[in-house]
């Protein structure tokens, strides 16, 4: 959009955006500030299990995984620009 908002429109936009079930103003901001992180952990088999989404940095994923995973064991946690970088490299 190329028209600046009042904060009051913003704030009614907003409210009704969030009452349609979507994500409101503030809330979408947050997710652009979010990046793709993929974690490679092993479970107690010794598995390699890929676990990928947004978040806002590396030990956030970490701190998820031990809450809600706490039987896998994280071995890295990579940004799709380390992804990208190590993929370039190994060639």
């Amino acid at each position: 959009m190329s028209r600046d908002w009042t904060k009051e429109e913003l704030e009614n936009a907003s409210k009704a955006m969030k009452a349609a079930g979507q994500l409101s103003y503030e809330e979408f901001c947050k997710q652009l500030n979010k990046t793709i992180l993929t974690a490679y952990c092993k479970n107690a088999d010794e598995n390699l299990i890929k676990i990928s989404g947004p978040y806002n940095c590396k030990e956030e994923l970490e701190k998820q995984l031990q809450e809600h995973f706490g039987h896998l064991k994280v071995i890295i946690v990579l940004s799709e620009e380390d992804i990208a970088f190590i993929k370039e490299n190994l060639g």
